[in-house]
């Protein structure tokens, strides 16, 4: 693998910066060095819309099969890290429940009673921490049913994704990250391992029981499992989350969408573009190649920047504001033949949780004694989310 020498941002960025903010960062990058090796993470940042777009539809030149992928690291080899046939056939066994006509016909079932008990539960009083009260407990749960993990409590989920996430954004290799990633991917394998033994002999219509019915080894449906415990469990919970927040933050924007359901969809899809809870998708080189100037050679190893693609002012106009009448298809649930299975699941988790977040408290607004902070470029939310609705 090369490294290129005439970088000039790439040694100044650390993980440390990005976790606080990315978005200065690739703003820099997409002006002056679009294509950028960052030492600190050991990738190429790939931040313009036209060329993450290339690099997801061109597996031929940029595979998902990457060398010392976190990812496979964390989880094992995993629908998002194999291209080709072997990405069709994991996918097959996630596919059909995940279609949007299916997601339509159970979703309200399942995340409305979730939902509404954890509304109900933060009424009693006159504020709550949004994040930890209401946006991550429904998304896991309401997800967790739907995957067949229904006897899982939001803690143990909660839990699983942080320690999860810490081993697949560890792009830095630090053997502490990896060791919390490693301990709570052996206890998924020890908890989960006796509820695929039963499905395998009652099939019960869930997610799992999908998985383990396609071509699948055993292996490969921890690995999936877990990835969906990654990127389809918490994620929502986060999207929700960032967009509770923009609406609070435009204040006019909040009103129309109180007065106009029918905008919480454009509310939703704006915030995942502005915001997006997933930053990355990343590949390696497989044969000499040219992207913006930048010469890459076989084994350079490439992090597609979705969320900077989805702020490049190339695209998008005045693409750092938030603006629920702004158009086109953003890349939060990724691009090419990668993009996101879960993906009209996560709109429902994000949708209807919203709408009847605004419906229960209708002055809801951000308590003023504590700041929102965002955190994360791999794995984006805020911190803490302080409402008051009295």
């Amino acid at each position: 693998m090369s490294t290129p020498t005439t970088s000039s941002l790439g040694p100044s960025i650390t993980v440390e910066a990005l976790e606080a903010d990315p978005f200065p960062i690739y703003a820099r990058l997409r002006e002056q060095e679009p294509v950028c090796f960052v030492p600190a993470v050991g990738l190429h940042l790939v931040t313009r819309w036209d060329d993450v777009q290339h690099v997801a539809t061109h597996p031929e030149i940029f595979t998902a099969e990457v060398d010392a992928s976190p990812l496979v690291r964390t989880l094992g080899v995993n629908v998002l890290t194999v291209d080709g046939a072997d990405h069709a056939r994991m996918r097959a066994g996630m596919d059909a429940p995940m279609r949007p006509r299916a997601v339509e016909g159970y979703a309200p079932g399942v995340i409305e009673p979730i939902a509404r008990g954890h509304l109900d539960a933060m009424a009693d009083g006159p504020d709550a921490e949004l994040m930890a009260a209401y946006c991550e407990p429904v998304s896991v749960l309401a997800l967790g049913a739907v995957m067949g993990l229904g006897d899982l409590d939001a803690d143990t989920l909660r839990r699983w994704f942080g320690d999860l996430a810490t081993g697949g954004a560890n792009f830095e290799q630090d053997p502490d990250k990896q060791a919390v990633a490693d301990a709570t991917s052996a206890e998924i394998d020890d908890r989960v391992g006796p509820l695929l033994d039963r499905l395998e002999g009652e099939p019960d219509g869930s997610v799992l029981s999908h998985m383990l019915a396609a071509d699948a080894t055993r292996a490969e449906v921890l690995s999936n499992l877990k990835l969906i415990l990654l990127g389809g469990m918490q994620e929502p919970g986060h999207a929700l989350g960032i967009c509770v927040w923009a609406l609070l933050t435009h204040p006019e924007t909040l009103a129309r969408v109180r007065a106009d359901r029918g905008l919480i969809r454009p509310a939703v899809e704006e915030a995942l573009r502005w915001h997006s809870p997933v930053g990355t998708q990343t590949r390696q080189v497989t044969r000499p190649a040219t992207l913006s100037g930048v010469e890459l050679n076989p084994g350079d190893a490439l992090a597609a920047v979705l969320a900077s693609a989805n702020r490049d002012e190339r695209h998008w106009p005045d693409a750092d504001r938030y603006d629920i009448d702004r158009r086109g298809a953003h890349a939060a649930f990724g691009l090419g033949a990668h993009h996101c299975a879960g993906a009209p699941l996560a709109r429902h988790e994000v949708r209807l949780p919203l709408e009847m977040l605004l419906d229960r408290f209708p002055k809801l607004r951000l308590d003023p004694e504590h700041e929102v902070e965002l955190s994360g470029w791999e794995f984006r939310a805020p911190t803490a989310l302080h409402v008051r609705w009295d």
